[in-house]
């Protein structure tokens, strides 16, 4: 009888011990899930912020007095392109931010040749291709743009 009774409480301690490790790594395994969505929600505040400080806040790329730039702007093109083209040669920092900012406003971008500095922030880049008086070459159609060599 002894045998049996110490067989039946090697496995009652065996239990315990499996259900001990199974409350642990649950416990351990929630608190990794906790921490990775605390980490993406810090994320996620973390870059809400910084985009809109980008559409709301004075955003330069460079402090004066900073390099020019022409950009061309064709008649008939999106105020996507224009900002794509504006990130391409280091006029803003945020396409998406710009793009947001000119429908908020609801700017309209005039074409033309404008002489742009990377000391501008958004504002004042918006001022001048939103007015065709501050253009310094005649517009372009897209149609035109594409048939040039």
């Amino acid at each position: 009888m002894n045998s049996k009774a110490s067989g039946t409480g090697r496995s009652t301690g065996l239990r315990v011990l499996l259900r001990m490790s199974g409350g642990f790594l649950q416990v351990c395994l929630n608190l990794v899930i906790y921490a990775v969505i605390i980490i993406l929600i810090y994320k996620a505040a973390n870059y809400s912020y910084d985009f809109a400080y980008k559409v709301m806040g004075d955003v330069r790329m460079e402090e004066a007095p900073g390099r020019n730039v022409k950009l061309q702007i064709l008649k008939g093109e999106t105020s996507m392109n224009v900002a794509t083209k504006l990130e391409t040669n280091k006029l803003i920092d945020d396409k998406y931010a710009f793009f947001v900012k000119m429908k908020l406003n609801k700017v309209e971008i005039m074409p033309g040749t404008f002489v742009l500095n990377t000391s501008m922030n958004y504002d004042e880049i918006i001022n001048i291709i939103k007015d065709y008086d501050n253009s310094v070459a005649k517009e372009t159609t897209v149609e035109e743009a594409e048939a040039m060599p």
